[in-house]
Order: structure tokens, then sequence, then C-alpha cells
């Protein structure tokens, strides 16, 4: 028995947060895929192309036609709606392995962060966790050579 890859909804998930990184034709968008979840997942134009052309009609991505190809790219709407399933998102990655979205923000690397540890909570000793975070946050306030809490006190 074949278990599907995405579950429902996480396929045109994952497209809006591909074509909020940089507008892409749906040539490029199964390229990407196939390299983000690969070899497990292989794109094909049957579930790929319907997803898209969803999205855009429901107004959360857009197309455009350029050199006889049409690029999409992420709506106003579509970034919303992105930012809305953040914690969705950041749970197909952990599940995945995968990281979808490039930012230099931290928000993706915190919800996936949320996501793995959420599991948790109830099962592991709260101050040890709380310690561990602090020393960690120390450390990451430490990287931009500003002071931190710590140093501040």
């Amino acid at each position: 028995m074949s278990r599907r890859f995405f579950g429902h909804g996480e396929l045109p998930l994952v497209l809006l947060a591909l074509l909020t990184d940089r507008p892409m034709n749906g040539y490029e968008v199964m390229s990407e895929l196939s390299r983000l979840f690969g070899p497990r997942y292989r794109p094909s134009p049957g579930s790929v192309y319907p997803a898209v052309e969803a999205l855009e009609a429901e107004g959360l991505v857009e197309g455009e036609a350029r050199d006889g190809r049409k690029t999409y790219r992420t709506t106003e709407a579509g970034a919303g709606a992105l930012e809305e399933r953040a914690s969705a998102l950041a749970a197909l990655e952990v599940r995945t392995g995968t990281h979808v979205r490039r930012s230099e923000s931290l928000e993706p690397t915190l919800a996936r962060f949320g996501a793995r540890l959420a599991p948790l909570s109830g099962h592991v000793d709260a101050d040890k966790v709380t310690a561990i975070l602090d020393r960690a946050a120390a450390e990451i306030e430490s990287l931009n050579g500003l002071p931190t809490e710590e140093t501040k006190r």
C-alpha cells in the first residue's frame, strides 16, 4: 500500500512558500519540489499544475505570461495565508527534514523549533528546558556582537 507523501493541504502550502521566495513557472516549481523532497517525492504535472491553478483561483497566487510560460508569484493574500499556516509548514518541514523557505528571518527556524518541541510538553523538566533555552539565546545574541541580556546585568 503506498502512502501519500503530502497530507491534506500540504502541497498547496509548500507551493505558497516556494512562490513567496521567488516567482517561478510550473517547470521550475516541479524542479524545486524534486530538489527539496526527492527521491521520496516525485512531483507530477497532474498534481502540481492543478494545485497551482487552485491557488490562483483563490487569489493566493497570480500568474503572468512570460517568455511563452506562465510565471506565478504569491499575492498579498497568499502571503497572509502562508503566515497563518506557518506552524503547519514548520511541522511539515520537521516531518520531512526539509527547509522549504529561504529566509533571513528567524521566524521559520523558530516555527520548526516549536513544532519539534511541542510533542515534548509535559514530558520533560520545564526548568531544565528553560535553562537550556536561556543559554542558547545568550549564545545566539552574542553572534551579532551586541550586548546580551546577561552582559547588561
